[in-house]
């Protein structure tokens, strides 16, 4: 299997190098130029294997060009012993066709531990094979800091730069990060929001491909492994929650696209998925495209559902081009444009295409709070503010007679004020997180500037 840029000005690259590149050298997102679909025969099989099986062989086709068979089934085996035991996943009944799909029993209690564990041990593969030492620098909204921190920093090979803006994420995210004490840890409040340090880093990676002053690469989303990384429960819960050959819906509380993209390729891939549902806050740039093929940026606003506050979802990038796949500067052109002019427009045939097969909405705090106060009342289930948001949207775009599962994308305890508010009532955090409230903090706070990023980063590079 080859990638290819999303750009258009890269093809035929091999997957080591899509995983040590991160970004493109042409600014887009690494695509696999084509990929297995499986039968419903063949999905099927699939049923009564491990979630650690089901990973290789949803997933060893993206990797076969530089991993042996052997090799990575080791690796997939390492990565999820690391969740909690006997609770990779679990899946809570709400209505007779609706499912929550708990994707918190990882080391740091979100989603991105699916990926992000499976990246830390591909990159601690190659590095050890090819005695090589790197660099990863990345941005989070929340989750994808402490999950990255967790995944890739138990390899003495790594080194890690993690910006998160200053004062828009919890308080329990900000320490699962900060209170990590590690020679090859450096982790930056930007004083701006998730957009300014996902440019950064951008940026950083631009930087670097024309001077090459350090091994670079990316753990956010940008980097194909971290959808690759989340296929797989898409395979895990459909096989769960459905006969063979029934139609899906799946809720997905998203902000950079990346969660709900993992869902498209899985449908790719065979699983027959009717709608993916696009749920926002009121940081609303997907549900604003999906009514109009306007792509704009607005000010981001600080919402209960921090992991959401985006207003550049990049991995929009990857699904774009799925619809201009021959036309060598059709996203490169659009990405220019958001560049220059903060949005741009695609045409009403090509939206329709898409509104085939996603559609979008969104709720404020207010309706948040709300619906987790509902859910506890009746199902005596908590649940976290993005994963309100996700059932929230859910049931006003899917009818009740279809069937539909919601992503819970992380514990209610890492959002434990919001939590406490909505339900007047004084929850308690579990004790893996409890232990984090006395821990002294370690962090720098700097400008939303590259250059002195950019100094940073170079001036602690101990590699």
């Amino acid at each position: 299997m080859k990638y290819q840029s999303t750009r258009g000005f890269e093809k035929g690259i091999s997957f080591k190098e899509v995983l040590l590149n991160g970004l493109a050298k042409d600014g887009g997102l690494y695509v696999p130029e084509k990929f297995e679909k499986f039968t419903m025969a063949q999905i099927s099989k699939f049923k009564n294997l491990e979630y650690y099986q089901l990973a290789f062989e949803t997933t060893y086709q993206f990797v076969a060009s530089d991993i042996s068979e052997t090799a990575y089934f080791e690796i997939c085996k390492k990565t999820y012993s690391n969740f909690s035991k006997d609770k990779i996943l679990t899946i809570n009944k709400l209505e007779k066709n609706e499912f929550i799909l708990n994707l918190y029993h990882g080391p740091t209690m979100a989603f991105k531990d699916f990926a992000l564990q499976l990246l830390g041990n591909i990159y601690d593969y190659f590095l050890k094979k090819d005695n090589l030492r790197l660099t990863i620098i990345g941005a989070t909204s929340g989750d994808t800091g402490s999950a990255a921190i967790a995944g890739c920093l138990r390899s003495k090979l790594v080194q890690m730069f993690i910006l998160f803006p200053y004062k828009k994420v919890s308080e329990i995210q900000r320490k699962q990060m900060t209170t990590i004490y590690d020679p090859n840890l450096h982790n930056i409040a930007i004083e701006g929001n998730f957009d300014d340090c996902q440019n950064l880093v951008k940026k950083m990676f631009e930087m670097n491909n024309k001077e090459k002053k350090l091994r670079l690469a990316a753990v956010n989303s940008i980097n194909w492994v971290r959808i690759m990384g989340q296929i797989v429960y898409y395979f895990w819960s459909y096989l769960r929650c459905c006969d063979s050959e029934e139609e899906i819906n799946f809720s997905v509380p998203t902000g950079n696209f990346g969660n709900v993209y993992a869902g498209f390729i899985a449908k790719r891939m065979g699983i027959p998925i009717k709608k993916l549902v696009v749920s926002s806050n009121v940081n609303d740039v997907l549900t604003r495209f999906f009514n109009s093929g306007r792509m704009e940026m607005f000010k981001t606003v600080k919402t209960l559902s921090p992991s959401m506050d985006i207003q550049v979802s990049s991995n929009f990038e990857r699904l774009l081009f799925n619809y201009f796949p021959n036309e060598k500067k059709g996203v490169n052109k659009f990405y220019k444009q958001l560049k220059d002019n903060g949005k741009f427009l695609v045409d009403k045939s090509i939206l329709n295409k898409i509104l085939k097969e996603f559609c979008g909405g969104k709720i404020n705090d207010l309706e948040t709070k709300q619906n987790i106060k509902n859910i506890y009342e009746k199902y005596n289930i908590i649940i976290d503010p993005h994963t309100s948001v996700g059932i929230c949207v859910g049931r006003n775009n899917i009818s009740c007679e279809e069937k539909k599962i919601f992503l819970a994308t992380a514990h209610y305890g890492k959002f434990i004020e919001t939590i406490r508010a909505s339900l007047d009532k004084d929850v308690q955090l579990p004790n893996s997180l409890k232990s984090l409230i006395k821990k002294e903090e370690k962090y720098e706070i700097m400008s939303n500037e590259i250059d002195a990023i950019a100094s940073f980063v170079l001036s602690k590079n101990n590699f």
